[in-house]
């Protein structure tokens, strides 16, 4: 199984070296060497105190045994291990020793209201899901690519109006094996978190609901920046947060399919390994990523 997935690791990496550099991007490493000398010499932070971002004003005190990078450093290790760019990253919290990660957005949309949650239709929102994702593996299969599908609900959507925090777990599927896509999106005055958890279906089943709490507690927004913050004459978003979870799930409130809303899931379908990096915790051993992000 360890040769099958440093096999992978190898495969995906002969694929990257081949992206073209994104526009704020750094060339891709040339070589296998050449990418883990960057991984490693990137400036992983460990500390009780937490990390702050003054772009959304706000901290993250991550779990114990977790290392965490910021800022151009997330956004560039996320391209490094995807291939492609998520300019919206903030942070990256990673443990070693389980090779569990939590990759962090910050999206300043303004103040999305709460108020629509009762429009949220778990049942219709799997139907599109499962709909849409035998629409794009098609073209999966067109551009040679395994299919993999929606197989259902490990968590439905839950909103939680103390914390602000709504989130959700899929479970998706190939031939061979399946794995959770973790999602949660905590709000701000002035927009909102998205918090992914990054595993396999052993490592979630182990504890991956409490590691993803586990980083939403260690995240706050600064004084006077808190969702409880909002004033007259705030930012508001054009949508609530009962669309904000339709949309980071890609499904549309309501009946029919939201036309591109599955695009995602050709792209963030791809299974990518990364590779062994070493480091001062240990040695990253490889690992599939399924449904990296969304």
């Amino acid at each position: 199984m360890k040769r099958a997935a440093l096999r992978a690791a190898l495969a995906v990496f002969l694929c990257l070296a081949a992206f073209p550099a994104f526009p704020d991007q750094a060339p891709y490493p040339k070589d296998e060497a050449a990418l883990r000398q960057e991984l490693r010499e990137m400036n992983w932070l460990i500390g009780p105190d937490g990390f702050q971002v003054e772009a959304s004003h706000s901290t993250v005190k991550p779990p114990a045994g977790f290392s965490t990078l910021l800022g151009k450093d997330a956004q560039r290790y996320e391209y490094l291990i995807n291939g492609i760019e998520f300019p919206q990253t903030e942070f990256v919290v990673y443990d070693p020793d389980r090779q569990v990660e939590v990759a962090i957005e910050f999206r300043p949309e303004g103040f999305v209201k709460d108020d629509d949650w009762s429009d949220i239709d778990p049942d219709d929102f799997l139907r599109q899901l499962i709909e849409g994702q035998k629409e794009a593996n098609k073209e999966r299969a067109a551009n040679g690519q395994e299919p993999f599908d929606v197989i259902g609900w490990i968590e439905k959507p839950t909103y939680d109006k103390a914390t602000h925090v709504a989130h959700y777990v899929l479970e998706l599927g190939d031939a061979q094996q399946h794995w959770p896509n973790a999602v949660a999106v905590k709000l701000g005055r002035e927009g909102y978190h998205k918090f992914i958890w990054v595993g396999d279906m052993e490592q979630y089943k182990m504890d991956g609901p409490q590691v993803l709490a586990s980083v939403l507690d260690g995240h706050s927004y600064d004084a006077g920046y808190r969702y409880i913050d909002v004033k007259e004459g705030d930012k508001v978003a054009a949508y609530g947060i009962a669309g904000l979870v339709a949309a980071v799930a890609g499904v549309k409130l309501g009946k029919g399919l939201l036309a591109g809303a599955f695009a995602f899931l050709a792209i963030a379908g791809k299974k990518l390994a990364i590779l062994v990096i070493p480091l001062a915790a240990g040695v990253w051993a490889g690992v599939k990523r399924f449904f990296r992000r969304s």
